[in-house]
């Protein structure tokens, strides 16, 4: 005679429940091992990979636009990762990792999903129970993968931190208007010039000329460099004296009459020599 189910699950039943739910959390932790670790090894790969190459960036505040590329390619490959695991590590998969109670364990899911509260389901439903110690949910781990994983962060964070120190790169520099022309860059022959510099550098900075306040006494001499004995009269027309004694420096003046009638004698001679030269 079989006994009517319940209302209420029995503990047995409920055991079940809380095993397969545990199997359940065994696999997003399975996952999510999986994910981090890879993610990390994603991270370091490309920002060495952006350090080295040196690729132009923008920088985010004081972060390294190669160290933000790399941040965003890691979350994106560890999110993708952790939901294909999860799709894959199921109690299917634990059951077929653990043949020891793979046939029981299926059979005391499906009877506890239809709700049996039979005697004989109880019975299965303690028996699995106490069979799920003997399981392990190691089978969700690849291990060879995981190892594969950490030589792969610890290579990348090596070579990222001498990377760093020795300042390897090997990418081109920009070609800008900064950038240091060589010779014959400006398509003609190589004229000694590496650059255009800055005038301020060369000629440093400027300043105003200070002007002079030191008197000083200035002598001039009488005759010309054309010979011997010759003497001018040069400084009778500009209002100096051309005597004996030398010229005394004065104070600079403007005479504007006396400019115009100097300049009027000096272009009547100009005309009578020109007419002396034409006879």
């Amino acid at each position: 005679m079989s006994e009517e189910p319940d209302t209420e699950p029995s503990e047995e039943r409920t055991g079940i429940e809380r095993a397969v739910r545990a199997i359940r959390r065994e696999g997003y932790k399975a996952a999510g091992l999986h994910a981090v670790v890879d993610a990390v090894a994603v991270f370091l790969v490309v920002n060495l990979l952006t350090r080295v190459v040196a690729a132009p960036l923008p920088a985010v505040g004081p972060v390294r636009g190669g160290t933000v590329a790399a941040v965003g390619v890691a979350l994106l490959a560890g999110g993708v990762e952790f939901a294909f695991r999860v799709r894959y590590y199921t109690v299917e998969r634990f059951e077929a990792a653990n043949p020891v109670v793979a046939d029981a364990l299926r059979t005391a899911r499906d009877a506890a999903t239809d709700g049996a509260e039979t005697q004989m389901a109880r019975r299965l439903y303690r028996d699995v129970t106490d069979r799920l110690s003997e399981t392990s949910a190691g089978g969700f781990l690849q291990t060879r993968w995981l190892s594969v994983s950490v030589v792969v962060v610890v290579l990348a964070s090596a070579l990222t931190v001498q990377a760093a120190v020795a300042g390897v790169t090997f990418a081109p520099e920009p070609n800008t208007t900064d950038e240091r022309r060589g010779p014959g860059s400006f398509g003609g022959e190589d004229n000694g010039v590496s650059e255009l510099q800055n005038p301020d550098d060369v000629l440093g900075e400027r300043k105003e000329a200070a002007g002079g306040r030191e008197e000083l006494d200035v002598n001039f001499s009488q005759s010309s460099g054309g010979g011997a004995g010759d003497q001018v009269d040069s400084y009778e027309d500009s209002g100096l004296s051309a005597g004996g004694d030398p010229v005394a420096a004065q104070q600079a003046g403007f005479a504007a009459e006396r400019n115009l009638e100097d300049a009027d004698l000096v272009r009547e001679y100009n005309l009578r020599v020109q007419r002396d030269t034409d006879d």
